[in-house]
């Protein structure tokens, strides 16, 4: 270990532990001239190997990393720079002095990590390149850093009202549930956070709603760069055959995603434009982040109340359903209608084209699955909600309360919108929302839950054992391989919610519905409360943001390590034997 490596872990160390101990100005000094020494240890050591790696080609794939890691100190030393200027100022308020905790212990991180190119480079950077080729470790990182760069940027004075007070818990609760596509807030987004602010919040549900991931899979599909295995990981990661198919359909995610978010957002432009409800907010900007927020089924919304202002407003209610029905349907799903829709428009101006192919099986099953699900669930709280919290909508009349019960079911596809007190239900509505929720959308959506095709193989495999029968699905027979999954992920995502709901109970005090709603909307990813996730202490705020993390990576993270699994052949059959069940 060089002179130098111990300069930057001492440092890297130190830094944090001086600022926290005593904020001031003079202790800021030492702090800035520390991040400067390790700013500059680390650009040289990284000098150094760029300069000596460029005889190994192998370790070419994570010239990104150490650029970025090195923009990434200089940045957190002209932040704590500015930070110092203003302390020196006369400006040492909450939130200057918050932002300062916050650069300090963040460039710690980094500083570790350059501590770790520095000790050991060969091993720390081989780690990385691996890392880059396994698309489950990707995912995770992925998400994990769009969270923490997130919660970063909304701690920064310019994301912030001059009369809000956000801890970084907050922030990264905030920005947790933003790149997870939830919808829970512990803070009112409009009068928290700025301009500034909401945009970060719009660009992570964004990415989180496209896919961190799909954004990924772009660069590798037109990249030249990285290596044949990689590339057909994340092909198979979307369903793809080959890189060609691989182009495609990232192409067509991307090119779908924003056209139809660009369709409801100019509809609910023209529906907003002059509307007094939106006070002094712009009617465009308003369109364009609730548009975005409902296609990627995140619920968060700008008005206070969310979207309870517009009870009795059928056109704008009717936009953000659609909306989020189209991104609960899953970008398969919608690439094929939309195929599917042109060969019968060209079949009615071409009688002689061919008949268009019939729908495939996961098309079938997630419309019908969908529509039995939004209709069921309308109905039921139609019926258990009329004389309770659907009763302030009759006072637009009586058919704006089977609208409430409809836009309700609707969001229990994982969106997060209410019209609706949602504190006000029963208990057997929320118990029954717990189970829409805990269903969710459909696979390769950009909603949460189970999946409404986990859904659909269970209840035919129940409906068989019952009948006898083998199981099957729109006249189709159902593998082995898609039961066992089914019921595998139907266990473990019942496990992690009583999992989550426990540890709920031990460190709030709440009713259990309640926190059995919270728990389950933050796994789910959907977003609904009761309203108490404002009142929710560190540990639970830490507890929500670590389910929302799970619900939405866990599920794709263990598709993507079962495809990169490497196939072994059992040579032999175990004995089989009965096992009395039930």
């Amino acid at each position: 270990m060089s002179i130098g490596s111990v300069i930057v872990l001492l440092v890297a160390l130190g830094v944090v532990a001086l600022d926290i101990a005593v904020a001031s100005p003079w202790t800021g000094l030492p702090v800035v001239l520390g991040m400067a020494i390790v700013t500059f240890a680390a650009f040289e050591q990284v000098r150094q190997m760029l300069a000596a790696r460029r005889k190994e080609a192998g370790l070419r794939g994570v010239l990104w990393f150490e650029v970025s890691l090195i923009v990434a100190l200089l940045g957190f030393l002209v932040a704590r720079v500015l930070v110092l200027a203003r302390m020196f100022g006369g400006e040492t308020g909450e939130q200057v002095v918050a932002a300062a905790e916050t650069y300090d212990l963040v460039f710690t991180a980094l500083a570790a990590v350059a501590g770790g190119l520095v000790v050991a480079p060969e091993r720390t950077g081989r780690v990385l390149l691996n890392m880059t080729q396994r698309p489950a470790m990707m995912l995770i990182g992925s998400f994990a850093a769009m969270i923490l760069l997130g919660s970063l940027l909304l701690t920064l004075p310019p994301s912030l009202t001059e009369v809000a007070r956000v801890s970084y818990v907050d922030s990264l609760f905030t920005m947790a549930s933003a790149v997870c596509v939830t919808g829970l807030t512990v803070n009112d987004v409009p009068t928290t956070y700025t301009a500034f602010g909401q945009g970060v919040i719009l660009a992570g549900i964004q990415l989180g709603g496209i896919g961190i991931m799909t954004v990924a899979a772009l660069a590798l599909a037109f990249g030249n760069n990285t290596s044949l295995q990689s590339q057909l990981r994340y092909a198979a990661m979307l369903d793809a055959r080959t890189l060609a198919d691989l182009r495609r359909i990232v192409v067509g995610i991307f090119a779908g995603t924003f056209v139809v978010e660009a369709i409801g957002a100019l509809a609910l432009w023209l529906l907003l434009a002059g509307d007094p409800r939106l006070g002094e907010q712009s009617a465009l900007w308003m369109a364009i982040f609730h548009a975005v927020s409902a296609f990627c089924n995140a619920g968060f919304s700008l008005f206070p109340g969310n979207l309870t202002p517009f009870a009795g407003d059928f056109g704008v209610q009717a936009v953000i359903m659609t909306l989020i029905v189209l991104g609960g349907l899953g970008f398969p799903v919608m690439m094929e209608l939309v195929r599917h829709a042109w060969r019968r428009v060209v079949r009615v101006v071409k009688p002689a084209a061919p008949v268009p192919a019939r729908l495939s099986l996961t098309t079938r099953v997630v419309l019908s699955t969908s529509l039995a699900l939004i209709v069921a669930g309308a109905l039921a709280i139609f019926a258990l909600e009329f004389s309770s919290a659907l009763a302030p909508a009759a006072e637009h009349g009586v058919g704006r309360r089977a609208l409430a019960a409809v836009f309700a079911s609707v969001n229990t596809r994982t969106a997060g919108f209410n019209t609706v007190d949602l504190a006000a239900m029963r208990d057997a509505t929320l118990l029954l929302t717990c189970v829409l929720m805990f269903i969710g959308g459909s696979p390769a959506s950009t909603a949460g839950g189970i999946k409404t095709t986990t859904f659909a193989a269970v209840v035919a495999a129940l409906r068989a054992e019952l009948r006898g029968r083998e199981p099957e699905l729109a006249g189709r027979a159902l593998v082995p391989e898609v039961l066992r999954k089914a019921i595998a992920v139907l266990v473990m995502m019942i496990g992690v919610a009583l999992v989550i709901t426990l540890l709920l109970t031990l460190t709030e005090d709440q009713p259990f519905l309640r926190l059995a709603f919270e728990a389950v909307s933050a796994l789910a990813t959907v977003g609904l409360s009761t309203g108490i996730t404002g009142s929710l202490t560190v540990a639970g705020k830490l507890i929500v943001s670590a389910a929302m993390f799970l619900g939405r990576v866990g599920p794709f993270t263990i598709a993507l390590a079962v495809g990169e699994a490497p196939s072994t052949h059992q040579r032999y059959r175990l004995a089989r034997e009965d096992l009395p069940v039930g």
